[in-house]
């Protein structure tokens, strides 16, 4: 077991442990039986992720330093998709379908799938489990964009930076030497810059929608990343946990008023 190897094991057994305590907070909002769906689905969106982290712990073990197949990880990481995804259609009140929006959510996610494809060569789990973020990006910019926690030129400023992600992704497949390099870091650059601008609008509006939003581009962002950008990438995964948690246990609050 390489060094590598053994820094994923210990920063995914202090994500699990950060995990374990937003399930028990969530579980005991849960109990309070108001607004009972919301902190439910939440509570079952961690505990798959939890179980996600579980398996990769027990692989990493296992079997280090080899490139896990498709395996129970992804059916953990799509249950939590699903059901953070159940948990904002419960509390998005505005369901207008816009077509703008829809065709958006599938080009984006589509092309994130097909630069996963491109990567990994495993089409049928990219495929497969890259569908649940479709629903999941629409719910968020839906909620985003009704409750005016971005403005117009805000969103516009978000979606441009994920797209300039995106199209930055494609010449490193073909190019080399110092363009190669100069482009990946811009990619990056650009990449960490909306990362660090979400995580500024999620704390500054601690609303439940605008949270999300900022961990679901941590997660394409490890998707897309090699290290050591994968490591940031994850460490910031790890933050925006609880604060997930507390945007969400304000949007119970908010709802019960």
């Amino acid at each position: 077991m390489n060094g590598e190897t053994l820094f994923g094991i210990v920063a995914t057994i202090l994500q699990s442990i950060v995990l374990i305590v937003v399930v028990l907070q969530s579980i005991r909002l849960t109990l309070m039986k108001k607004n009972y769906f919301l902190p439910f689905f939440f509570a079952l969106a961690m505990m798959s992720f939890l179980l996600s982290d579980l398996y990769w712990i027990a692989y990493d073990v296992l079997k280090p330093d080899t490139r896990m197949p498709i395996a129970a990880n992804e059916i953990g990481e799509c249950a939590m998709i699903l059901l953070l995804s159940a948990g904002l259609d419960v509390v998005l009140k505005d369901k207008k379908k816009i077509p703008a929006e829809i065709v958006f959510t599938f080009l984006f996610i589509g092309a994130n799938i097909v630069l996963w494809i491109a990567w990994s060569g495993e089409w049928l789990q990219d495929v497969l489990f890259g569908i649940p973020y479709i629903y999941f990006l629409w719910l968020l910019i839906r909620g985003i964009r009704s409750r005016g926690v971005l403005i117009r030129k805000e969103l516009w400023l978000a979606s441009l930076m994920g797209v300039s992600v995106l199209i930055l992704q494609i010449p490193l497949f073909f190019v080399k030497g110092f363009l190669f390099e100069f482009i990946k870091v811009l990619c990056f650059v650009v990449m960490f810059a909306l990362m660090a601008w979400l995580g500024f609008k999620s704390f500054q509006s601690k609303d439940y929608f605008m949270t999300l939003a900022f961990f679901l581009w941590t997660e394409l962002s490890m998707f897309l990343c090699p290290e050591p950008y994968y490591d940031m990438a994850f460490w910031v995964n790890i933050i925006v946990l609880p604060m997930m948690y507390t945007s969400m246990k304000k949007e119970l609050a908010n709802d019960l008023c």
